[in-house]
């Protein structure tokens, strides 16, 4: 049926004569507590992992203080001087199969993190080792919606992978940790900078990779650098346990959901 506004809906008369199983009253509260401690389990697991994801930026913080106020007084360089080589991903069109998967932007979170749940690929051929990754290469999002654009993740591996013209990848010199350079883009300091450095072309925002490893950073010394990256490591090898458990929580829960509407519960 189609409303006054040329929008499809339900008719009235028949929701009213829908028929659903309707179980006794103790029934219904026997399962929505079974429901509802499911549930719950899924919400702590989503709390711990938000409460991991701030603990990154705390431990930032805490080591190298505020890069606004550098507090510490560490001697002030740009991005570049940490960095080995800079490079543009490959301009190669991905397919939904392949032989290499390659990231692209979508891939790279806000949050600072890589997110394999969507991936396309390309050729081995068209997979040159000037656009592979390897763990602990830097990932940046050089074009983007003004919001998105320098979106920073560091790539752990260990499956080869390419990636699309859209990032550049930054390689650190020996000494120096991809983790600082990722924790200093996706702090707070360091996302205000992002968006008042770029420069909009046709409805994007751009920062080239010219830009990006001009960046001014505060440059700690390499030991404690090492040392945060340690503490990363820990950190984002408990949050890879809680969201496994998050992502079993959220299949029991549907799991939980259909036995019960199909009365087996």
């Amino acid at each position: 049926m189609t409303g006054s506004a040329g929008q499809k809906r339900v008719p009235k008369a028949f929701l009213e004569a829908l028929e659903i199983p309707l179980p006794p009253l103790a029934e219904q509260r026997r399962i929505a507590a079974i429901l509802d401690k499911a549930d719950a389990l899924r919400a702590k697991r989503r709390e711990a992992i938000t409460k991991l994801d701030q603990l990154l930026q705390s431990v930032f913080l805490e080591m190298f203080g505020d890069p606004e106020t550098n507090p510490k007084r560490w001697p002030i360089g740009v991005i570049g001087d940490l960095l080995e080589s800079v490079k543009y991903g490959s301009s190669e069109k991905a397919a939904l199969e392949g032989d290499v998967p390659i990231l692209r932007m979508n891939n790279l979170t806000y949050a600072g993190e890589i997110d394999l749940t969507h991936l396309k690929y390309i050729s081995e051929e068209k997979a040159e080792e000037k656009h592979q990754v390897r763990s602990g290469d830097i990932l940046f999002n050089r074009t983007n919606s003004k919001e998105l654009v320098g979106k920073t993740a560091v790539y752990a591996g260990p499956t080869p992978m390419a990636y699309a013209g859209y990032l550049v990848r930054g390689r650190t010199r020996r000494g120096q940790s991809p983790e600082y350079i990722s924790g200093f883009l996706n702090s707070s300091y360091g996302k205000t900078t992002l968006q008042g450095m770029c420069k909009s072309i046709v409805g994007m925002a751009n920062i080239n990779a010219r830009e990006f490893a001009a960046i001014a950073i505060p440059l700690p010394p390499s030991d404690l650098q090492k040392t945060f990256q340690s503490q990363v490591s820990c950190i984002r090898s408990r949050r890879d346990m809680l969201k496994r458990q998050s992502d079993l929580f959220g299949h029991l829960f549907a799991s939980l959901q259909h036995r019960a509407f199909a009365g087996t519960l």
